[in-house]
């Protein structure tokens, strides 16, 4: 942006602190992308993948700005996949570099938490997508430490792509309506975040759902052992 002083001006970058400077940023995103195409695509995808191999803060934002250069749908299916790749590449350094400090800072948690994992191994999906969907929730934790909770790596990067796409929807349509919006609560607004947590509560409500009805079948094969042993006892 343009700063006066002393009857000159001169041009300098500040961070997007204040919603009228990143519309400002917005706008020169969009012509910069009109007259360097390429260069402006290649420069945001390998900006994202670092920002989420690294668990760098900062996704609001770049998705936001998807949302200004590429469109809704267009933005929407690009962040979906850099989220997925990035979170994937979070997940793979964590596990080559990370093992050391995540248990001298995690110990004990990580410890019960892969207790956790293993006795609901049936249902770590739905656990993950609700994890992912609940919009306070620390994705980038979740990145760091899924390695050391024994989570499959599969089922890790579809739980990104799925359980995430709610959230980055929210951010990139904000960055494709942003001439229409006026502060940074019209985008994470009260009826917005309300409906995130009703989104993320759907897997949640299976997961309790699928563990009770293994409690029951639980519950019914153990009696019928039980008979079958004093049958054979008789005989």
């Amino acid at each position: 942006m343009d700063i006066k002083n002393n009857g000159t001006s001169t041009n300098t970058w500040e961070l997007p602190k204040e919603f009228e400077n990143f519309t400002a940023i917005a706008k020169k995103f969009r012509m910069y992308k009109e007259r360097h195409f390429f260069y402006i695509n290649i420069l945001f995808c390998f900006t994202y993948l670092y920002k989420q191999t690294f668990a760098i803060p900062g996704s609001f934002f770049l998705n936001v700005i998807a949302g200004v250069l590429f469109g809704l749908w267009d933005g929407f299916i690009l962040v979906c996949i850099l989220t997925t790749l990035g979170s994937t590449l979070c997940y793979l350094f964590s596990d080559l570099c990370g093992k050391q400090y995540v248990y001298y800072l995690f110990g004990k948690p990580i410890n019960y938490l892969q207790q956790q994992v293993e006795h609901n191994s049936h249902r770590i999906l739905p656990f993950l997508l609700f994890a992912r969907m609940f919009p306070i929730s620390p994705s980038w934790l979740l990145n760091i430490a899924a390695p050391f909770l024994n989570i499959p790596l599969p089922i890790f990067s579809f739980s990104a792509f799925v359980g995430l796409a709610p959230y980055n929807f929210v951010c990139v349509q904000a960055g494709y309506i942003i001439k229409d919006l006026h502060s940074w609560n019209d985008v994470l607004s009260t009826t917005t975040m309300m409906k995130l947590c009703s989104f993320a509560l759907l897997p949640l409500a299976y997961a309790m759902f699928t563990g009770r009805k293994k409690r029951q079948r639980v519950h019914t094969v153990i009696p019928q052992e039980k008979l079958f042993l004093k049958t054979v006892n008789i005989v």
